[in-house]
């Protein structure tokens, strides 16, 4: 298939029929394209009556194909050869794997924007109405598609997501927001909220999450700098995530929560369910917006203000907007640890919004942000990367409202590597509060080090073995630290 292309950038596979192209065009913009098997016109035809009959012989209802979740491509595969023969649809040998490739494609996903939801490098896709679509990719960034998009496509695709998030959407409530069955978020609007017509967002996130391991083996953030975030929140100290949309803030926050020890309980509160950990004492809350009468708001401030009277040893929040903050670091102030992100693109921005509406957190307060991680996209190369690019220690907030931050490591981009700046004050606080020797804090931090360097060497990073490997290492450090180097896991 011939593209319009002034230059190649990027080709990979998306399944093994499919592959994603990212090109420039003769008029010298970045453009993305799912080439697919292609079609001729007598396949075309025979594809549409075998999707007809397939649609005729089982049940679908506003474009969903009603099967049951275990085994549904063997159940299709299965359902299609029932209807080919019932229907007398002669389907050569040669066009078997194509067909199925469209009707799994149309049946049981997501059609023209399928592929986009299967490609693991796209981190969002945007529909803004009738005309193309766009995504966000993790290696290029955003980028226009060649999937077009008619006013009958968008009223198919508000059916279809109103069926599988099981609400359903009007002109008396034209905001749709859930999860699709795969675990990525929608937000979806039409008119008259949206005069152009239906308008949604996919937001994908990584169902089986990204470790620390694993960040450590993209360049993300060094094996030091995990270790010492690791001890700190052993030592009950609070972490707020800063960066701007897109950074990796949620991404890294669920990543940290494996590090905490496996009998603490951990009680998480967000807009929609994005963390993933494998902590059994762990407990999640969901907010709930409320659009009709008769339906109470439940919003992050209500379930922080639950979760206090559950005893939990961790509080996280995915973000913090609004008046929640002020809840949240009360509960830093009673004893809870916890962590948090915050949309800014510094620290000390996010310090003013922590300090002024609608946070109102009071100076006093904001010292028990102990840790402030700061995240980015940044260029290294021809490549968009996310790095952890400073770690800082907050020591309190000065009469001008201004932070006091100590950096302990900061993010060298001439070497794209994360380097220690200044020792911890921290651990001193920790030894002279907690009567624990300075030189064995100094001693155990060392040690943590040594174990997430030989994780990363023996390839030890899915979140279950990662999480093995933090249990054991909590219950015998020594015993842990053996097992990783003999990689008997």
């Amino acid at each position: 298939m011939r593209l319009d292309v002034a230059e190649y950038l990027d080709q990979y596979e998306i399944s093994d029929v499919a592959y994603a192209v990212i090109y420039v065009d003769s008029e010298g913009f970045r453009r993305y394209r799912v080439v697919e098997p292609p079609l001729n016109e007598e396949e075309a035809r025979l594809l549409a009556s075998l999707k007809n009959a397939v649609q005729n012989v089982g049940e679908v209802k506003n474009g969903v194909l009603r099967l049951a979740r275990e085994r549904r491509e063997e159940y299709l595969e299965e359902l299609v050869k029932r209807a080919a023969r019932e229907f007398k649809i002669k389907v050569e040998e040669r066009m078997w794997r194509k067909f199925m490739y469209y009707l799994r494609r149309d049946l049981l996903g997501y059609g023209v924007l399928d592929p986009l939801v299967r490609d693991p490098y796209i981190e969002d896709i945007h529909v803004d109405g009738p005309g193309a679509v766009y995504i966000w990719h993790s290696k290029w960034e955003s980028l226009k598609t060649d999937i077009s998009l008619s006013a009958e496509d968008l009223d198919g695709f508000v059916s279809k997501f109103s069926s599988l998030v099981g609400k359903s959407v009007s002109y008396a409530d034209p905001i749709l927001e859930g999860m699709l069955p795969e675990g990525f978020r929608v937000e979806l609007a039409v008119p008259p909220v949206s005069p152009k017509g239906p308008t949604f967002v996919i937001r994908k996130y990584f169902v089986v999450p990204i470790t620390l391991i694993d960040m450590v083996k993209m360049g993300t953030i060094s094996s030091d700098a995990v270790a010492y975030l690791w001890l700190m929140l052993d030592y009950g100290r609070n972490i707020v995530i800063v960066g701007p949309t897109g950074a990796g803030k949620t991404t890294l926050l669920n990543a940290l929560l494996y590090l905490v020890r496996p009998e603490a309980k951990i009680l998480t509160i967000e807009d929609t369910r994005e963390i993933n950990i494998v902590h059994e004492h762990w407990q999640a809350l969901v907010t709930r917006p409320s659009r009709s009468e008769g339906v109470r708001e439940v919003s992050a401030f209500d379930l922080l203000a639950v979760a206090m009277r559950s005893r939990p040893d961790y509080v996280v929040v995915g973000e913090v907007r609004g008046e929640e903050a002020y809840v949240l670091f009360q509960a830093f102030g009673s004893g809870h640890s916890g962590a948090t992100t915050i949309h800014a693109e510094t620290i000390e921005d996010a310090v003013r919004r922590l300090l002024t509406r609608p946070m109102n957190v009071p100076p006093m307060l904001v010292g028990l942000a102990h840790i402030f991680i700061r995240i980015m996209r940044v260029k290294v190369g021809n490549q968009i990367v996310r790095r952890v690019v400073e770690i800082a220690e907050n020591m309190g907030v000065s009469r001008g409202g201004r932070p006091r931050l100590h950096y302990v490591y900061r993010w060298n981009p001439e070497r794209d590597k994360m380097e220690q700046v200044e020792e911890s004050r921290h651990l001193e606080t920790i030894s002279r509060t907690r009567f624990v020797p300075l030189d064995q804090l100094k001693r155990e931090l060392e040690r943590r080090r040594e174990l997430i360097s030989l994780m990363v060497e023996r390839g030890f990073s899915t979140p279950y073995v990662v999480a093995k490997i933090f249990t054991m290492y909590h219950l015998d450090p020594d015993r842990a630290l053996e097992a990783v180097r003999m990689g008997k896991i």
